[in-house]
């Protein structure tokens, strides 16, 4: 089921946590690294779903079924991905090297004022993408993000960096919306994801690896009715060479700022295919970077709480509605396709 991720109970205790964060900054990487091979093989062996998620996602990107060892290789590199968060929010000296490709097109928007919306995915690194913001004096991004999934792990990591934390922007409620909207005014950025669904949330379907998929139709009303140009943005996890790890930030553009109400549906419909597309080839590019632990291919009625959409997409979105930041009162269609 696509909501599993957000129904199961965090593990770990906070002791746990705040001892493997010490550790992390008091060792340094190279040991903390060493570290993190019993804890990935407890929860590679305590989650079972997770494991038949990720044979389910390797199938369907290769038509093979993978080893263990590709299925162990696939966490261990979530786990890398957890450690480097640490020293990114404390600005640590084991801090991994970016490189950023695409940001110029971005800067060509926030150079005239024109705020960006970045749709990004759970593929590689959320936090460095922040490293965007260290490229213009000034420059800060806001993060929309879903503030009850991994609460405790969220809560350590953002006591390395208060800011950080000022930067999330919570799900839900017209005043994250007009947080939002105030922000893109004065040409900042604002990053969410477009990849998972929760219950009850509506729905898009579109096709991804080969089969048709359900993504969440909230980040593309909230688009929508932002009016601002839309970027694909992820953080690629590469391996150590020579001791350092490296992010490779980019940047590629899925749409211009969203037309008028009557144009609306086609817009959103073309936003959809693209960003499905766009993050297949980025799968294909860096498999074991993309970290949806569930089987995102579910049935279709498998779940009656993430329902298609019914209506014209456009309703409902002008400069004076009062929307929950993750559209989930949407009950549109994307299109017009596939209409029940």
């Amino acid at each position: 089921m696509a909501q599993v991720w957000f129904e199961k109970r965090e593990r770990g205790s906070r002791w746990a946590l705040r001892a493997v964060r010490a550790v992390a900054l008091r060792a340094g990487r190279r040991t903390a690294r060493v570290l993190l091979w019993p804890i990935t093989a407890y929860f590679f062996l305590a989650l079972r779903e997770g494991r038949i998620g990720l044979r389910r996602y390797y199938q369907a990107l290769d038509g093979q079924r993978p080893t263990l060892g590709r299925l162990f290789g696939h966490y261990l590199t979530f786990a890398r991905t957890v450690l480097d968060r640490v020293y990114l929010l404390a600005s640590h000296r084991d801090a991994p090297r970016y490189e950023i490709r695409g940001f110029e097109a971005v800067a060509s928007y926030l150079d005239c004022g024109q705020g960006v919306l970045l749709l990004g995915a759970h593929l590689g690194s959320f936090e460095a993408a922040r490293a965007a913001a260290f490229l213009r004096p000034g420059l800060k991004i806001q993060i929309i993000m879903n503030t009850k999934v991994s609460r405790q792990l969220n809560e350590i990591l953002m006591a390395l960096n208060p800011e950080a934390r000022e930067s999330v922007v919570p799900l839900g409620g017209p005043a994250s919306l007009l947080r939002v909207r105030e922000f893109l005014a004065h040409g900042g950025l604002v990053g969410l994801m477009g990849d998972r669904v929760v219950a009850g949330e509506t729905t898009y379907s579109a096709d991804f690896l080969g089969a048709t998929a359900s993504f969440p139709l909230g980040p593309l009303r909230l688009a929508a009715a932002l009016r601002a140009p839309v970027f694909f943005f992820t953080a690629l996890y590469h391996a150590p060479v020579d001791g350092a790890c490296r992010y490779e930030l980019l940047f590629e553009p899925l749409c211009g700022p969203a037309p008028d109400v009557r144009a609306r549906g086609e817009w959103m419909r073309q936003l959809g295919e693209r960003y499905a597309q766009t993050l297949e080839r980025f799968c294909r590019l860096a498999p074991d970077n993309w970290f949806n632990f569930y089987d995102f291919w579910q049935a279709p009625g498998a779940d009656a709480s993430c329902r298609r959409v019914t209506r014209d997409p456009g309703g409902g979105d002008g400069p004076g509605s009062e929307q929950p930041v993750d559209g989930s009162h949407a009950t549109e269609d994307l299109g017009g396709r596939g209409k029940s």
